[in-house]
């Protein structure tokens, strides 16, 4: 696309953003639907699903801006606070992020097509290289942040309406919404925008001076995640980042009816975690920040899909699924939920990117 092409769609957006925002939800809903439906139906839906999500990834570079500039009162949560000023940190930081959340989005359409055009081993050739990618890419991002641990995603959550993102003006302001200083070169909210009364008045400029109020002792986002210095936290960050590579590395070697390469995985992510916590109360340490706590929660969690993962899903798992599925069905409201199990229960156990969890 050449730029003009590529401004005039960046209007078509501003312009239509309540009805691109419908419509990236009612596709979505669509990809719940297709799976086991019809012949190549999980390729298909998967094809949309990776489209709609990263044609709303393009989107929200061009709404974010819109909507920071429009509601500067609206708080900030601290994951999009640090992930927005490490993007602004430098090009490569940029590049990088973006790179493992496109390669994120595309891992389960790229494993499916390998199947389909070289068959197993194409898949699992496909499998180890976008895990490669992957460590690569959190390498990078892990030294250019100064050893600050690897979030779950590297670019900001929306956390705006994008029903209430206005387009732009057809003719210039004579009252633009923010000024340049000349000194730093960063752009300010206009005091005047802050609290003219169709935007709220004094209630608006409180909310905005609240949602840039520190809420813990983080000078700058960078704060919100503090260097790693200790060797037993630098360890399990890095068994945190190798994990998924190991585990197919040592799935090619084993194969998935071995529990070596499952307890192999299992390991190295407990052990990562341990780092987590303090050894005299089992709790987290206190020296942990917010938004760190916040990531090993996420990771726990993530422990959750060794039970998805084999040999352990077809020995203990599955039959308890089974036996849900089946009683669930007869229930209403319920039969929902286990009609959706039922319906991707063939693709986790199939595609391996349905339960890496990372």
């Amino acid at each position: 696309m050449s730029p003009p092409i590529l401004a005039k769609y960046e209007d078509f957006v501003l312009h239509n953003a309540p009805q691109i925002s419908g419509l990236e939800s009612g596709l979505r809903s669509l990809t719940y639907l297709l799976p086991g439906r019809f012949e190549n139906s999980d390729m298909a839906s998967e094809a949309i699903f990776t489209f709609v999500n990263l044609m709303s990834l393009y989107h929200d570079t061009i709404l974010s801006t819109a909507a920071l500039r429009q509601q500067p009162e609206t708080p900030a949560t601290k994951f999009n606070r640090y992930t927005r000023y490490m993007l602004r940190s430098g090009s490569t930081y940029k590049r990088v992020a973006y790179t493992l959340t496109i390669v994120q989005m595309c891992e389960v359409l790229m494993e499916m097509g390998a199947r389909r055009v070289g068959g197993r081993r194409g898949r699992e050739r496909v499998v180890v290289g976008v895990e490669i990618a992957k460590v690569i890419c959190r390498t990078i991002l892990l030294k250019l942040s100064r050893n600050r641990m690897t979030m779950h995603a590297t670019v900001p959550e929306r956390d705006y309406d994008p029903a209430t993102v206005e387009p732009p003006p057809t003719s210039p302001s004579e009252h633009p919404a923010t000024w340049k200083g000349t000194r730093t070169g960063k752009e300010h909210i206009r005091v005047d925008h802050i609290t003219k009364s169709d935007k709220g008045g004094y209630d608006h400029a409180v909310q905005y001076l609240l949602s840039k109020a520190l809420t813990e002792a983080a000078i700058s986002p960078m704060d919100l995640l503090r260097p790693i210095v200790t060797a037993r936290r630098k360890v399990s960050e890095w068994m945190f980042v190798l994990r998924p590579l190991v585990y197919v590395l040592a799935l090619r070697r084993y194969g998935p009816s071995s529990y070596k390469p499952y307890l192999l995985s299992l390991t190295m992510e407990v052990l990562s975690l341990t780092a987590s916590l303090s050894p005299s109360t089992l709790g987290f340490r206190r020296d942990l920040t917010i938004l760190e706590r916040e990531q090993y929660k996420r990771r726990y969690w993530l422990l959750l899909y060794y039970l998805l993962r084999n040999p352990f899903y077809e020995q203990w798992t599955k039959e308890r699924m089974g036996a849900f599925i089946e009683g669930a069905s007869r229930r209403p409201l319920i039969s929902l939920l286990a009609g959706i199990l039922r319906d991707y229960q063939p693709l986790w156990e199939k595609w391996h990117f349905y339960t890496s969890g990372y």
